[in-house]
């Protein structure tokens, strides 16, 4: 029998994240790692905002997708009346305007990701309240419908941190999730997306610890790793807060 054993760690959550990696310290224990955020908008003794910027979209690419699509689109649309010869060219006709307007519904949704979508979908936690807000955007492939915004609210107390490691192709890397349990227990309502990294999971914890140690009353500092804003996420800031949740998730009760 081997005097030491190696046991390997297991999530303490149920139903565990898939490719889950860590559980973090729970927010109101003591943190493990230095706190720090990679960005910050937002710090006062009542609240404190960070944006979620993400790496997945390129948005030079989605915009000049969407304007060739667009030229693509015209171009469809007007050849096809050149196509008419006799009952075969309404066919051609019918079939060219198929084509314009489902490389337009294409152009279209490229155009309203890049001029519409908000960048950094934030995340606000009041310590005076002490919940969580998470902003959100949702797109669907209908671009001539409203996207609409969600805003969700939850107790800190029933969140738990979880580190996960995405292979997707175009969302690789260390992901950090809050996740929502019923109160008192271990288990999972459902989940959020809190920051993301390439290829390392330190500052993910530095991340949780950050948002832990604030939402304890502990002073943390407005030193973030980056600043302002990225480049590649200009012009777009976040939509605009509904009013009742604009003031309940930046006053004390």
């Amino acid at each position: 029998m081997p005097l030491f054993t190696m046991e390997k760690p297991q999530p303490k959550l149920t139903t565990p994240i898939k490719n889950w990696r860590e559980d973090m310290p729970e927010n109101h224990e003591p943190q493990l790692v230095p706190p720090r955020l990679r960005w910050l908008t937002t710090l006062n003794d009542t609240f404190l905002e960070l944006a979620r910027y993400s790496s997945e979209i390129l948005w030079g690419g989605v915009l000049m997708s969407g304007i060739l699509l667009s030229f693509l689109a015209i171009g469809f649309a007007i050849s096809g009346p050149f196509m008419q010869e006799g009952i075969k060219g309404y066919w051609m006709v019918s079939i060219g305007l198929a084509w314009a307007f489902i490389i337009f519904t294409l152009s279209l949704f490229m155009l309203k990701i890049y001029f519409m979508q908000p960048r950094d979908q934030p995340i606000r936690l009041n310590r005076k309240r002490q919940k969580i807000y998470i902003f959100e955007y949702k797109r669907t492939f209908f671009p001539w419908l409203k996207w609409p915004t969600t805003i969700r609210s939850y107790d800190w107390a029933d969140v738990r941190g979880e580190i996960r490691y995405s292979s997707d192709r175009y969302n690789m890397g260390f992901q950090l999730f809050g996740s929502v349990c019923e109160p008192g227990t271990n288990k999972v309502v459902t989940r959020f997306l809190i920051a993301k990294e390439r290829s390392s999971q330190e500052m993910l914890c530095q991340i949780w610890s950050y948002l832990s140690v604030y939402m304890q009353h502990d002073s943390v500092t407005a030193d973030p790793v980056e600043t302002g804003r990225p480049d590649d996420w200009r012009p777009r800031k976040a939509d605009r807060w509904p009013d009742d949740m604009e003031r309940e998730s930046t006053t004390a009760p």
